[in-house]
């Protein structure tokens, strides 16, 4: 089932060619919503899009602002008001201690999962707003905030301050009937370093995954869960999305070193 509100409306779903994005497609698809795949290679897109019933494909880098309002552009031209704009696309990044890191390789990283995060959020919402009707935004960030993996530094910084958007824009959005979700996945069966190793720029030195981390992704939900998760947030005023409740201790150990520290204080 999905929110009244949203049947039949343009969902614009940014990294959606594999992965939690591709799934996402294919769930909202099969609840009735016109959905539009993106992906840095339009080619990529348009065979993704192939198995998303009813779906089109566009191109969109999320780096770029112009690459974002031609999408958005051609979005309500082909199928009306956006209704969900769901910002996914994203990149493992740098895997090297962040002494070793180069700030060529932390400005890569950030440009898709925070800089591209930021243009999907603030131009999608700008589009919501002006359509006047309910709409909804979600955006990936990762449940390794609270837990961050080694080598792992600039992901989990990027992913963190996701988070804090949303955080920012749920307040903004919230008179406007416009609901904004954050997505935070446990480890989920994705090409994400595989994907990674295939887009880094030349002349960047990435750093080789953690064997933990290769064998947790192998052993992760089906994206398709997540999918059905983010589809049922719609409408809805549920701002975290929480994929693997078994790992709620990773938050309650922050939240009780956090609370220690402000009473010793």
């Amino acid at each position: 089932m999905i929110h009244p509100d949203f049947r039949g409306r343009a969902a614009l779903i940014s990294g959606s060619t594999t992965g939690i994005g591709l799934a996402i497609a294919k769930e909202f698809a099969l609840r009735g919503l016109q959905v539009i795949v993106s992906g840095l290679d339009l080619a990529e897109a348009e065979h993704a899009a192939s198995d998303v019933p009813g779906a089109t494909a566009i191109q969109l880098d999320v780096r770029d602002e112009s690459s974002w309002t031609k999408a958005l552009d051609t979005v309500e031209a082909r199928h009306g008001p956006l209704g969900v704009l769901v910002s996914n696309a994203g990149v493992a990044g740098i895997t090297l201690p962040l002494s070793e890191t180069s700030s060529e390789a932390w400005q890569w990283t950030r440009s898709v999962n925070l800089d591209g995060a930021f243009l999907g959020l603030t131009l999608g919402a700008r589009r919501l707003r002006a359509n006047g009707r309910p709409g909804h935004i979600i955006a990936t960030s990762s449940m390794s905030i609270f837990a961050p993996p080694r080598n792992m530094g600039t992901y989990v910084a990027t992913k963190a301050a996701v988070v804090a958007l949303c955080e920012a824009l749920h307040q903004e959005l919230a008179p406007f009937a416009i609901g904004v979700s954050v997505l935070l996945p446990g480890p989920v069966r994705t090409a994400l370093v595989e994907a990674n190793e295939s887009r880094v720029p030349d002349g960047i030195k990435v750093g080789e995954t953690p064997d933990a981390v290769v064998e947790m992704l192998k052993q992760g939900r089906d994206p398709e869960d997540v999918a059905k998760l983010a589809a049922d947030a719609l409408g809805t005023d549920r701002f975290w999305l929480f994929t693997h409740p078994e790992l709620e201790h990773r938050i309650d150990t922050r939240t009780a070193e956090m609370k220690a520290a402000l009473h010793s204080a």
